[in-house]
């Protein structure tokens, strides 16, 4: 044993000696290992209603976005509603009041939605993919994105739509998990399976509303989604004529 250490020892001076001060480890060390027992709380069943699952948002610490915001913005409409929307993030006036589509961009979603007999206050919900605001109002990185894709998962399966429009290309790519741009996804329907539900939900996505604000030349595409939406109402005979 003396051997051992003496030899320990001086093997660890020559490569002192060489100029090697540090030591590599067979496989990496995993230093942001994410804690099972917060990602089992995630998924949690005594989530079941949207005050817990706002709580739960609220007090998780795991992105830099809420030292930075001023509200979580977690949700507005409907709650009973069949018809989702979901966005990508709050902007300024969204972080302010603490809801979704609210500035600009929220006024014209309001005339998209309201073109096709859909109103926020009685027949759609309205969330975001991230619900803290990004600071300068950049665009959220998909690290950013995909910390907070559970927790809209779990909101999908609370509301349980029949119906899910993503606007813009950060919801279209994080909900159908796909690389493709919202130029050759939108306008088209897709089966989406929540982990918490046993259906396949009807998804769509349309251009973002800042985005047709910037391309106005693009609004008769977005009109024609609409159309496809309303189209989809019909058939499955969601009512949206009173409050839900």
């Amino acid at each position: 044993m003396p051997d051992l250490k003496k030899n320990s020892l001086n093997l660890l001076e020559w490569y002192k000696s060489v100029g090697i001060d540090i030591c590599i480890q067979n496989s990496p060390r995993v230093r942001f290992k994410i804690n099972s027992e917060d990602k089992k709380n995630i998924f949690s069943n005594k989530i079941n209603n949207l005050k817990d699952l706002e709580k739960k948002i609220y007090k998780f610490n795991g992105s830099e976005l809420k030292k930075t915001a001023t509200k979580l913005v977690f949700g507005d409409g409907n709650p009973k509603s069949k018809i989702m929307l979901i966005g990508e993030a709050p902007g300024y006036e969204e972080d302010i009041s603490g809801l979704p589509f609210v500035g600009a961009a929220g006024k014209k979603l309001d005339e998209m939605i309201n073109a096709i007999g859909l109103n926020r206050r009685k027949n759609v919900y309205i969330t975001n993919i991230v619900p803290w605001r990004p600071p300068n109002n950049r665009t959220p990185t998909e690290k950013e994105v995909s910390i907070f894709v559970p927790y809209v998962e779990k909101h999908i399966g609370i509301i349980n739509p029949d119906i899910i429009i993503l606007l813009g290309n950060i919801a279209a790519k994080a909900i159908l998990k796909t690389k493709k741009g919202i130029t050759k996804l939108h306008g088209n329907w897709f089966n989406y399976k929540n982990p918490y539900q046993n259906k396949s939900i009807y998804v769509i996505c349309i251009f973002h509303p800042s985005f047709l604000l910037r391309s106005p030349g693009q609004k008769k595409y977005a009109w024609e989604d609409l159309k496809k939406v309303e189209k989809k109402i019909n058939e499955l005979k969601i009512e949206i004529n009173e409050k839900n």
